[in-house]
């Protein structure tokens, strides 16, 4: 199974322009790009942004452009804040599938603090799910349940992130499980769950995640000291996160969809995306 490779847009948040990005996600070789559902600066207005990703795709002959975060912020008692957040991402969904550009979407439902104790990639744990309430649970509930019937044949995946609801496999799952919805599921992003010292092994959350598994994002840490949070950044080939069993892993569950690759050290990230690339291509194309 060719899974499509996916660049993550934090390989080019260093300046580069739209063209700039579509032109080094095709030139190294990726199949497509998950752009920010919308970032100031690129164009005047959302609407602008997503004709020009529209523009763009068709001249770099780009098979995928996906979306990712802002999602919808839900982790809150104000109904009405909700009901605008609800019908600004609807409006995106409109848009940008009026232009043939949905496919896969990497969701998020907001961040939920544990007020009395730092938010801070060395207390991950005690944020996101562990600060759950019911009134927050349905709030989840509720949007996604929205998002998904608006756009039934558009699969939408939680990035299992620290500081949210589904911040880890386990808290992913129980929340599409709840949602109930076909086009629901889970983008595993191994490398956050590596802030959650407490999390299921690799193996595991794939396991758990299994036919929800929509979306994967690679990317790795090497730990650095015994406490939590104590992460440096770096290629997927180096890090404490094996990724050539990783994809087995994935294969070996029939798991045919999207990989996506992140960046999350400093540096000269046009480098780091062709070298993380010429990694993880001739794996995924091998197994």
């Amino acid at each position: 199974m060719n899974n499509p490779i996916i660049m993550h847009i934090n390989y080019c948040e260093q300046g580069q322009t739209l063209p700039e990005i579509f032109q080094v996600a095709t030139e190294i070789g990726y199949d497509g790009v998950e752009f920010r559902r919308y970032k100031p600066g690129y164009c005047e207005t959302p609407e602008q942004y997503w004709e020009t990703l529209a523009q763009l795709r068709e001249t770099y002959k780009m098979p995928y452009v996906l979306f990712g975060g802002p999602g919808i912020d839900a982790m809150t008692a104000d109904k009405a804040l909700i009901d605008k957040n609800v019908q600004d991402y609807l409006h995106f969904l409109d848009v940008a599938d009026s232009y043939g550009l949905l496919s896969t979407i990497n969701f998020m439902t907001g961040t939920i603090k544990n007020p009395d104790v730092p938010m801070d990639l060395a207390h991950c744990e005690d944020h996101g799910y562990a600060c759950k309430t019911d009134l927050l649970w349905e709030n989840a509930i509720n949007v996604c349940r929205i998002v998904a019937d608006h756009k039934p044949n558009v699969k939408f995946a939680f990035e299992t992130h620290m500081f949210n609801l589904h911040d880890t496999a386990k808290t992913a799952r129980e929340l599409v499980d709840a949602i109930d919805r076909p086009n629901f599921g889970i983008n595993l992003d191994y490398g956050n769950a590596l802030f959650h010292p407490h999390t299921e092994p690799l193996a595991e959350a794939i396991r758990i995640a299994g036919e929800k598994l929509f979306y994967t994002h690679l990317k790795s840490y090497q730990p650095i000291g015994s406490g939590a949070g104590q992460l440096l950044p770096t290629s997927l080939a180096d890090g404490c996160i094996n990724h050539r069993q990783y994809v087995k892993e994935l294969k070996a569950i029939g798991f045919d969809g999207p990989i996506g690759v992140e960046a999350p050290r400093p540096g000269d990230r046009e480098h780091f995306a062709k070298e993380d690339f010429e990694y993880i291509q001739p794996i995924i194309r091998k197994f």
